[in-house]
């Protein structure tokens, strides 16, 4: 036993600290998914370790963050004194640190009216010049209006806010690198763009998107678009989208209150390979009787056209009407690569219906002989 515990001391004497030893890169990406706090309990583990803090470039403030600071036994503690704890810990890490930050991510719970503190608008100004992802999720009721610092972010790539307040500038012409945007519950103030370098945009419960209709020109260079119950929106802005490969419009109504040419709108997205549509969509297209005309143009234009990398389909609130059944006649035709359409039934449609409607895609023509119509 004596000599098992002698050996046992000798290899802890002579041990090589090897992570200690690896390359920077290699070692940020070791600390990346571990918290701040056990970040900063390694710094004071050793002089090699110290600066691990202040370089870190992924800096989470997520919830497993607050979890400890809102514990029980802090219960005896007032709201503002939380306010107070959290805003200390959180600014003292920002103010040593020096380097680069890839991420930010700043999660603010229900409980913790953390948006009244004066200190968020200092975390964002001091990251402003160094950030390049940055997630902000805003939980209380109240919304948080984002100050003007982040216009003013060169090196932001990816940006994600919930419940929040956009209120770019005047003289705002977007960001110069960012290629990602995530909003939930944001409301827009102003005309804005995002930059020219977007190529994902995801919108969730947003208001004031009309103001973005400067994101959308010729020089855009989107690639996924996600629009979901977002009230209105203009469908024109689709001509400029051609290098778009996942569209999923849910919710939303043509502000022009007008039909929509699907002979245009079609012809503008060579690249796209997923398509998710809902009875919101198609309710500004339906067909009358009087419209036999442009019913026929529509068909005609469907037998020329090929949309050579949809591949998935999604239609949500189908109720059979005519220009559904035509809208999905034109996509089994011009789809020689389609693995499958996901229809989900509207509420008011029973199962005869179902039956009518299922009889009636069945004898529709396909490109793709693998194609399938799947039920929802």
């Amino acid at each position: 036993m004596a000599s098992a515990a002698k050996t046992r001391r000798l290899c802890r004497g002579t041990a090589v600290d090897r992570l200690s030893n690896l390359p920077g890169n290699v070692i940020d990406l070791i600390l990346e998914p571990l918290p701040v706090r056990d970040i900063a309990r390694m710094s004071i583990f050793s002089k090699r370790w110290r600066d691990v803090l202040v370089l870190h470039p992924h800096l989470v403030f997520d919830d497993l963050f607050f979890e400890p600071l809102l514990s029980k036994k802090d219960s005896e503690k007032d709201t503002q004194a939380q306010v107070s704890e959290i805003s200390r810990i959180i600014s003292n890490i920002l103010l040593v640190h020096t380097g680069p930050i890839s991420t930010f991510h700043l999660f603010i719970p229900q409980d913790l009216p953390l948006h009244r503190c004066v200190d968020t608008d200092f975390w964002i100004r001091n990251i402003s010049n160094r950030v390049q992802k940055l997630k902000l999720l805003n939980k209380p009721f109240t919304m948080y209006k984002i100050p003007l610092y982040l216009f003013s972010c060169l090196k932001l790539t990816h940006l994600h806010l919930t419940n929040c307040i956009l209120n770019p500038p005047l003289r705002f012409r977007g960001f110069c690198n960012l290629l990602s945007v995530e909003l939930e519950d944001v409301v827009i103030r102003a005309d804005m763009s995002f930059g020219t370098q977007l190529e994902k945009l995801e919108l969730t419960v947003c208001t004031g998107i009309k103001h973005l209709g400067c994101q959308f020109t010729y020089k855009n260079n989107l690639t996924r678009l996600i629009i979901t119950d977002c009230g209105e929106f203009d469908f024109e802005w689709f001509e400029c989208i051609q290098k778009v490969e996942f569209l999923a419009v849910r919710g939303v109504l043509n502000s022009r209150n007008e039909l929509i040419n699907w002979n245009k709108l079609f012809a503008n997205f060579p690249r796209i390979n997923t398509l998710g549509i809902d009875g919101f969509f198609l309710e500004d297209c339906e067909v009358s009787s009087s419209d036999e005309a442009d019913l026929l143009d529509f068909m005609a234009f469907s037998a020329d056209m090929i949309l050579e990398k949809l591949e998935i389909v999604e239609i949500r609130g189908v109720v059979g009407s005519r220009a559904e059944l035509q809208l999905i006649k034109l996509l089994l035709a011009c789809t020689p690569r389609l693995r499958r359409i996901e229809l989900e039934k509207d509420i008011t449609v029973d199962a005869k219906e179902e039956l009518r409607i299922s009889r009636e895609l069945l004898q529709i023509p396909r490109a793709s002989t693998s194609s399938q119509i799947i039920w929802n």
